[in-house]
């Protein structure tokens, strides 16, 4: 065995140790606020070089972390060296190398700097096993060569995207071009969430501001047409549009992924670009997701239920597959990718229109949770509230629609329907970690059950349920997952 010098992070890397530890430094300065301007007073120094000593001797502790943040390859594994009183050593080897996920934001481009997060066989945290804050991409280049077997006796590194190349034999490759992006984004509906949040810092304006000008400017608006107040309104659904939209495009720029049949490659953003390898064996399983404007429109969103950390953050650790693709063709196209997932699904069994009552039901009476309440104190603003009762009978009558199920040779299919957004689940029989065939003693007299099944999410489980299914249909899918 051989081994390499140890190598240090780029030096750029104690900036991700303070920005990664803002709270900390922040709590630190609050809580030296007052004993700094106390002694400044008693020895008659300038409190900003008090300051400006105490900003030195965090970026110093920084820099010794950074000092003792040490890696180095060998012809078998990864070594990670940190600590300054405590060592720790952590060894990966290659061969128990599962995920890779690299980020890097636009201003490192030039440097050729990147964040690299690796998880292992083994790993079982919510965090990955190893993270190198910045170093060359040259890095992930070797150990990529290194995890697919190559050494590196007789060569010096290359860039990494022809290492990449040489390593990666793609079989099937989608980019998603600027239409299907603008559709992608212009379809979300995460327009609500940003037009919350207006509403939330309006809120908080107002309060701000005193009486007697809020009076001013109501009795000038009552005089007015109401045109000016249906302009207000319609700006704040504008700019929601734009936020959402924004977020969606900068995020999913250039997307890309391809499939050389063991792993998939996925890489997107605009001003942070965040690339995942990760073995298609990982891929527990296959979420397709429309919500009702992409349902209308015949569109859908392709995701991955991976047993690893990486993926979108934001959406608790899926992995983007098609951002958007035709829903008739989303499972052939999937299938180019993930060699398992069917190519065609049709004939689903669906619950009866009598069944969509009981979804009704349980979602009338959540809103009477908000409903009443606000009758009670408010009054007559709390009628306000009562438009909840129509939107949960909608809710209601969204879920049983969209609720079905079908046995697929060794795949099971489940559908199911939440805050107007319709899931499909393909979950291959080998990768359910659980099941449960629930029933209570109001659902055996109409002979109803739930369906439960758990897969391995991330680092934890999605649970993924059917409600109010027939009991044959129940148990026929709980006699198909006792199979093994």
């Amino acid at each position: 065995m051989t081994s390499n010098n140890r190598q240090h992070l780029n030096p750029l890397s104690i900036g991700y140790f303070l920005f990664h530890h803002t709270w900390d430094t922040l709590i630190l300065i609050f809580l030296s606020l007052s004993p700094i301007t106390n002694l400044s007073q008693e020895i008659g120094i300038d409190p900003i070089v008090e300051f400006g000593g105490l900003l030195l001797i965090i970026l110093g502790l920084y820099g010794i972390k950074y000092w003792f943040f040490t890696f180095e390859f060998d012809d078998e594994m990864l070594t990670i060296n940190t600590g300054v009183f405590v060592k720790k050593h952590t060894h990966i080897p290659y061969g128990r190398i599962q995920t890779i996920q690299h980020t890097q934001w636009f201003f490192l481009v030039p440097f050729h700097l990147e964040k690299l997060q690796i998880e292992t066989a083994g790993h079982d945290e919510k965090a990955p096993e190893a993270v190198l804050p910045l170093v060359n991409e040259r890095v992930r280049a070797e150990i990529e060569r290194k995890r697919l077997g190559q050494t590196q006796s007789n060569a010096v590194f290359s860039e990494p995207d022809q290492g990449d190349n040489n390593t990666f034999k793609t079989v099937a490759d989608y980019t998603i071009d600027p239409r299907e992006l603008n559709l992608f984004a212009l379809t979300s509906l995460g327009i609500f969430p940003i037009i919350g949040a207006i509403f939330v810092l309006f809120g908080k304006i107002q309060e701000a501001i005193p009486e007697n000008v809020i009076d001013s400017v109501a009795s000038k608006l009552i005089h007015q047409s109401a045109i000016i107040i249906m302009t207000v309104g319609i700006l704040i659904v504008l700019l929601s549009i734009a936020g959402s939209y924004l977020t969606i495009v900068q995020k999913y720029y250039k997307f890309r992924i391809n499939s050389d049949n063991t792993q998939l490659k996925t890489e997107q953003g605009l001003f942070q670009r965040n690339a995942v390898t990760i073995p298609i064996a990982r891929i527990q399983a296959l979420r397709i997701k429309q919500n009702v404007i992409r349902q209308w429109l015949r569109l859908s969103t392709v995701q991955a239920l991976a047993a690893s950390s990486a993926g979108d953050d934001e959406k608790g650790n899926d992995l983007m597959i098609l951002p958007v693709v035709k829903t008739q063709t989303a499972f052939s196209t999937t299938s180019r990718f993930v060699n398992w997932a069917p190519h065609q699904l049709s004939g689903m069994a669906r619950l009866s229109r009598r069944s969509y009552w009981y979804f009704i039901r349980n979602a009338s009476l959540m809103s009477l949770i908000v409903i009443l309440p606000c009758l009670y104190f408010f009054k007559d603003r709390g009628l306000l509230s009562t438009p909840l009762f129509l939107i949960a009978i909608l809710l209601g009558w969204y879920s049983g629609n969209n609720t079905g199920w079908k046995i697929l040779d060794g795949q099971l299919v489940l559908q199911n329907g939440h805050w107007f957004t319709r899931s499909q689940y393909v979950i291959p029989h080998k990768n359910v970690q659980s099941f449960l065939f629930v029933q209570s003693i109001w659902m055996t007299h109409s002979k109803l059950a739930h369906i439960r099944v758990n897969v391995r999410h991330g680092n934890q489980n999605e649970l993924i349920e059917i409600r109010y299914l027939p009991e044959e249909s129940g148990k026929e899918i709980f006699n198909w997952l006792k199979i093994r």
